[in-house]
């Protein structure tokens, strides 16, 4: 590990027999210099023959292999892994603020992305101090060319076509905001805050992979943390690609690659226990008016997506409004 590097944020990929992928998808085209930017690995037990390749990936693009437990249970939750990622950034004492948890058969687009991205910020100490994740327009993983920049079922509009759960084939003041309030962002790579994850999350290892980040923002929006996306940051999907390489979609089931299971859904069922209602169902979600006093949802939920995209400040604005509602009802 190279500590010389003084990037303030990391990259963070949790590998599973699909090594190749990093050198014929994310570094093929990504053109990124990631020279002062540390960029972790945690190999989720591969085969024989994948370790091997691992590491001359990782000689050749100057990655950080996390050793890990392999026989941890919950190893093969995004959320663990990602938890042993920050005590790793801990007890070696760097210096990184953001991580940036990212997917293999994806890439960032733009060569000043991290760097832009790090400026962003500084510019911004909102987001230091008050946003849990961040995301981006994550282009092609409904449709190629067409951009998606966060997922939900709350704000009024989204369940509907056209856009079906996603922030997709938005009003064009959306892609010319300096950023906006989402639900969740798009979770093919999404820019978690370090410090308000240790004060504010507890990890849940029964998400492996799907809706693993739907789960952090939601923890996020009960103590009053937005996530934001930021749409002048892009970044594209090719899971298409991956198939020609022998690596099948995390859709698949296929146990070789991914250890969720699609075709069961557990997440769901887990979703429901946890929250008591079903993701997406604001007819469910309204009878919890009381557990949600006070939170991100609960503004979400009085906002609609044609109403245009909502900023930080916009949100105070709303919390304003809230706080005053629920006063003028106690009297």
């Amino acid at each position: 590990m190279n500590k010389s590097k003084t990037g303030k944020i990391a990259l963070l990929f949790e590998s599973f027999n699909n090594y190749h992928l990093f050198e014929e998808i994310f570094f093929k085209h990504t053109t990124v210099d990631f020279s002062n930017y540390h960029i972790f690995n945690i190999d989720l037990n591969s085969n024989p023959e994948q370790k091997k390749l691992s590491r001359q990936v990782i000689e050749k693009y100057d990655l950080t292999e996390i050793e890990v437990d392999s026989d941890d249970p919950n190893l093969y939750s995004a959320a663990r892994c990602f938890e042993i990622c920050d005590e790793y950034i801990e007890s070696n004492g760097l210096d990184i603020d953001w991580i940036l948890w990212f997917q293999h058969d994806c890439h960032l687009i733009g060569d000043d992305f991290l760097q832009r991205l790090e400026k962003k910020i500084e510019e911004n100490p909102r987001f230091v101090e008050e946003v849990g994740t961040i995301g981006f327009k994550d282009y092609n993983t409904v449709k190629v060319g067409s951009p998606i920049c966060g997922r939900g079922g709350l704000i009024r509009e989204i369940m509907d076509l056209p856009h079906r759960g996603w922030y997709e084939n938005l009003p064009a003041e959306y892609y010319e905001a300096d950023h906006f309030v989402v639900e969740c962002p798009q979770d093919n790579g999404v820019l978690f805050n370090r410090h308000l994850w240790k004060q504010h999350i507890i990890p849940d290892y029964n998400f492996m992979l799907f809706m693993w980040v739907p789960d952090v923002c939601h923890q996020f929006g009960l103590k009053g943390i937005p996530s934001i996306t930021i749409p002048s940051f892009e970044m594209a999907d090719l899971y298409r690609e991956k198939e020609k390489f022998g690596v099948s979609r995390s859709t698949h089931s296929n146990s070789t690659f991914h250890k969720d299971d699609f075709k069961q859904k557990p997440w769901l069922a887990h979703w429901f226990k946890k929250y008591g209602w079903k993701k997406g169902d604001r007819d469910q979600f309204s009878s919890f008016e009381e557990k949600y006093a006070g939170s991100v949802q609960e503004i979400i939920f009085e906002w609609a997506i044609s109403e245009g995209p909502r900023s930080l400040d916009d949100l105070d604005m709303y919390r304003g409004f809230m706080e005053a509602r629920l006063a003028a009802r106690a009297e």
